[in-house]
């Protein structure tokens, strides 16, 4: 029921529009006549001969004769609002899209951005291109690389959103008149969980999805952790080794910061109490302990017998993580430690970091197996 009342509100607010195209601006050039046959599924449509697109920043996007395209890179829940994919005059940008949303040899957001490009050089009106935008930035497919500059390795889905995020994205398109970078800010916020609690709700109400966590950095950020639904099983494997390389990266780089930063706060700590300094601490360590227990899921969830060997590795990261968390609570909680004790918990828990570190092999010996 839901896309039915999405698809109501956005023709009633493309069919209030009636702006004019805006004053010639260049949005780029098409090279050739977009010449296609239909194959004999009668759906999908096979070019006859090379076409192209430069873009405003004189970037050649070629298509070569021969390519079969059938518009399912532009969600259908917008096909009964402007027509089908081939229909109108979005119909050479549409050829554009599709091809390369099919190769994925560019950036995801360069290639729904030439979508919008293409619509405005062949006089698409601006409120429907943008929405178009929108559509394909919100709901398109999206790909990102397992590792830098290792091309071939992708991970590609679909994103999700949150709760009345559809609604209020057409309300945005329509009430502000947004450029496309305001577009694709306020899309980004859509995307977004701002809290760990919040993206585990989101993977326990669509199991079919997976986190691809953000690279480690000194404060982790949940609102980075990207959700992609609908992965196949290589795309699986690729997030799953994405992912045990953050996990890698960001246990490392816990070791690392509690010995560089944690351990001097509490001592610091200890000698002038300052709850905002603890509340700073316990949010930085529940993300976290969040996005690796996440990481570890979406390892799990690759259909490899190899992943049955990850068990013990990742019930002694667990164990440590725990033992930490239930260690470091009664400090937050407030209750005043003396000195002796303050310092017999501090050498206690320097041996349980030295622990956690000697847990990095296992998780790096598999991820070199997976590799």
């Amino acid at each position: 029921m839901r896309p039915l009342s999405f698809v109501t509100m956005v023709l009633a607010v493309v069919a209030s529009s009636t702006g004019d195209v805006e004053a010639q601006e260049s949005f780029g050039t098409f090279n050739g006549e977009l010449v296609v046959k239909a194959r004999s599924d009668g759906r999908k449509l096979e070019l006859t001969q090379p076409f192209s697109f430069a873009d405003p920043k004189g970037k050649l996007w070629a298509v070569p004769a021969g390519t079969v395209v059938d518009g399912a890179s532009i969600p259908q829940v917008f096909w009964s609002v402007i027509g089908g994919p081939f229909e109108d005059t979005y119909r050479e940008a549409s050829v554009i899209h599709d091809f390369y949303c099919d190769r994925k040899t560019e950036p995801w957001e360069d290639v729904h951005k030439v979508f919008y490009d293409g619509m405005r050089a062949r006089g698409v009106a601006p409120f429907k291109a943008k929405m178009m935008y929108a559509a394909v930035y919100n709901f398109g497919p999206r790909w990102i690389e397992v590792a830098p500059g290792e091309t071939g390795k992708l991970i590609s889905g679909q994103p999700i959103l949150l709760d009345d995020a559809r609604k209020a994205l057409v309300k945005f398109v329509s009430e502000k008149d947004p450029s496309v970078e305001e577009i694709t800010k306020f899309s980004k916020r859509l995307n977004e969980a701002r809290t760990i609690e919040q993206l585990e709700q989101l993977l326990y109400e669509h199991a079919d999805c997976t986190p691809i966590l953000p690279a480690p950095s000194m404060s982790p950020s949940v609102g980075k952790t990207l959700l992609l639904c609908g992965l196949s099983a290589p795309s699986k494997r690729q997030a799953a080794i994405k992912n045990l390389r953050v996990l890698i990266d960001q246990l490392g780089h816990l070791v690392r910061t509690q010995q560089q930063f944690l351990l001097p706060a509490i001592d610091s700590y200890v000698r002038a109490p300052n709850p905002a300094k603890w509340n700073e601490i316990t949010s930085w360590s529940n993300n976290v302990y969040g996005l690796v227990k996440l990481g570890i899921a979406s390892v799990l969830k690759v259909e490899d017998s190899r992943a049955q060997s990850m068990a013990p590795p990742v019930d002694d990261v667990f164990e440590v993580l725990s033992t930490r968390a239930a260690m470091i609570s009664p400090i937050l909680s407030g209750l005043p430690m003396s000195r002796q004790d303050m310092q017999e918990w501090v050498g206690k828990y320097r041996e349980l970091v030295k622990r956690l570190e000697s847990k990095l092999k296992p998780l790096e010996q598999y991820l070199a197996s997976l590799e």
